[in-house]
């Protein structure tokens, strides 16, 4: 097994190449194994159908350090035989197969990329959120000059300097992307824009519950609609195309003033309904109205975290010590495994994975909710991602693949 050390060696191949001064950078191939955004797909599901990664243990198949830190809450993307991760002063472009690093560009890039397609290049569109608002970075990297990067920055959409710039680990809600447009929050906003993925110009602009609100999360896109919920306990559904809003709501969860367990975590749409973790429980409300189908209650102290869906169940932490796996249609509790901390599942294959920022990757039978392996190997792992058989995660110091033990 290679090193961290051996592997760093030779650091900075691009994936560019250069003809009479002119750089070429072809659109990125892709195959059923992408993972092109944060929880997969505009849904949010945290779930592709056709992914596998390793079950009944693992072992490491390759490891890169990057030379910035990884840490933070952003995961990893995986486009074609490009990995791409987000770091406190870079975005970094790595073989799918080796580690080996393809391209490194400085900028203070605070959420995980989303892949867009941009008709106006010939390589992809990587939309990531920063402080200053969301930004257009293209997917072959540009190409450095002198010491300074060149083309890697194709636009730059609303936003400004919060003054809240610190070294501090990413943590802005990542955008998603379809059909050519960007879908994003304004950072510390309560606002979500469509932005056109090849000009950086924006379509539509919405607030989302209070203008006093603390903010909005990752919104979740389907059929046509894009859904967000805020801080605040608000929901709203817009028109992806026209930036109408179809309905908001703002869901009493339980009974009396404690207005505090309304505080909505990032969305996932389904064909049931769209599903809304909370501080309490989960909420499935109609795509239609926003009406309440079904509250599930686990009764724990979720302050964070998203709800995976995968072949007709949810699956959500609780932040007290506990993984539901919750019947999509009828609400009703499947199993409950031991996961104490807040995270954003992520399904393949029949396994739920979960990362955790303080040293624990874990792996649950998604029928049963027995554990089928814990790995230990680093003191941080961001939300991990699932490949053709290979599990990626960002583990504090650079990227790690794992994959099944031999």
């Amino acid at each position: 097994m290679l090193s961290r050390r051996h592997l760093l060696a030779g650091a900075g191949v691009s994936l560019v190449g250069t003809l009479g001064g002119r750089v070429l950078a072809d659109r990125s191939s892709s195959s059923p194994f992408d993972w092109p955004m944060t929880r997969y797909d505009p849904a949010g599901t945290g779930y592709n159908p056709d992914a596998s990664g390793p079950k009944d243990g693992v072992e490491v198949a390759w490891l890169r350090d990057t030379e910035s830190p990884m840490h933070g809450l952003t995961a990893p993307i995986l486009v074609g035989e490009t990995l791409y991760g987000v770091g406190r002063q870079d975005l970094v472009a790595f073989d799918r197969d080796t580690g080996e690093i393809r391209f490194t560009r400085e900028g203070q890039y605070w959420s995980s990329p989303a892949r867009a397609d941009a008709t106006a290049y010939r390589s992809d569109t990587l939309a990531v959120s920063s402080y200053e608002g969301v930004y257009g970075l293209s997917a072959g990297g540009g190409y450095e000059l002198l010491g300074r990067s060149v083309g890697t920055e194709r636009w730059h959409a609303p936003g400004e300097d919060t003054g809240n710039w610190s070294g501090s680990p990413a943590r802005e809600p990542s955008p998603v992307a379809a059909d050519g447009t960007v879908y994003a929050t304004v950072p510390d906003t309560d606002r979500v824009v469509a932005i056109d993925a090849s000009s950086g110009r924006v379509r539509w602009e919405r607030t989302v519950g209070s203008a006093l609100s603390s903010g909005v999360h990752r919104p979740a896109v389907r059929d046509g609609t894009v859904y967000a919920s805020a801080y605040s306990g608000d929901v709203a559904a817009i028109d992806a195309e026209t930036g109408e809003r179809r309905w908001s709501v703002a869901p009493e969860l339980v009974e009396g003033d404690h207005r505090r367990y309304r505080e909505f975590h990032p969305p996932t749409a389904t064909a049931e309904g769209l599903v809304v973790p909370h501080r309490i429980g989960v909420s499935l409300l109609e795509p239609t109205d926003g009406s309440v189908r079904w509250e599930y209650t686990h009764g724990g102290n979720a302050t964070d975290g998203s709800a995976a869906v995968a072949d007709g169940t949810v699956f959500v932490t609780d932040g007290d010590g506990s993984l539901h796996a919750i019947d999509l249609e009828s609400g009703d509790r499947a199993w409950t495994a031991d996961y104490g901390p807040d995270t954003d599942p992520v399904v393949a294959d029949g396994v739920v994975y979960l990362g955790y920022q303080y040293g624990e990757l874990a792996a649950i039978d998604a029928e049963t909710g027995e554990r089928r392996f814990t790995y230990e190997g680093s003191i941080y792992f961001s939300q991990p991602i699932v490949g053709d058989g290979v599990l990626y995660v960002l583990d504090g110091e650079g990227l790690l693949a794992l994959e099944e033990a031999s």
